[in-house]
């Protein structure tokens, strides 16, 4: 897959910032990817739709759905699903932050092989959310496929996963954190509706 290329869109959408950001997982880093500015260029989504595509195309045929978690990766997963020619779900968290799918898309979901699609990645926690979901309803997560994998290829899932990018991402417990010992102001962007937990149980 071409690094470069995936680079290139996120630079040509100023969707990588650098400074002091608080991540959902409740870590802190230097570097945040804020793919909502992506999600702005139908064209650019479409584009890396179609990458993730042509990545998953020796195992097309394992595939019966692609899914995608709210909010951020919905586009992602529907650009995937809309170049692979697969129908398409997503799951989202409720007014308690527990994730679940929608009663509507249950009848594709259901004893499916899936490719669960996400965007940006640094711990997993709403990953492994998503395939017990999707596991209850008795569905099967062949690949899991990431816009961005921050932990340079050391993320562990309970289901194989491919990423269009993969980088180190340095990140540390808000204790440990050098920028906060520094006074560095922190920026805490985007929202996945997902509630802070703490960092044993936080997501990605």
């Amino acid at each position: 897959m071409d690094r470069d290329k995936v680079l290139d869109i996120l630079t040509e959408c100023d969707a990588l910032l650098e400074g002091h950001f608080r991540y959902t997982s409740g870590r802190h880093g230097k570097l945040y990817f804020e793919k909502i500015k992506v999600a702005c260029r139908p064209d650019l989504v479409m584009e890396l739709g179609k990458m993730t595509a042509i990545q998953m195309e020796d195992i097309t045929s394992s595939f019966d759905v692609v899914c995608a978690p709210a909010f951020g990766a919905i586009v992602f997963g529907f650009a995937t699903a809309h170049a692979m020619g697969k129908p398409f779900a997503f799951l989202q968290r409720d007014a308690d932050g527990t994730m679940g799918i929608r009663s509507g898309f249950k009848g594709i979901v259901k004893n499916a092989r899936v490719l669960l699609v996400e965007d940006v990645v640094t711990t997993g926690g709403s990953v492994r959310e998503a395939i017990e979901v999707l596991n209850e309803l008795d569905a099967s997560v062949v690949m899991v496929g990431l816009l961005v994998d921050r932990t340079n290829g050391e993320l562990e899932l309970p289901a194989p996963y491919r990423a269009l990018l993969t980088v180190k991402v340095e990140s540390w417990n808000p204790d440990e954190c050098p920028m906060c010992r520094e006074r560095i102001e922190i920026t805490k962007p985007g929202s996945s509706g997902k509630k802070d937990q703490p960092l044993s149980e936080a997501g990605s």
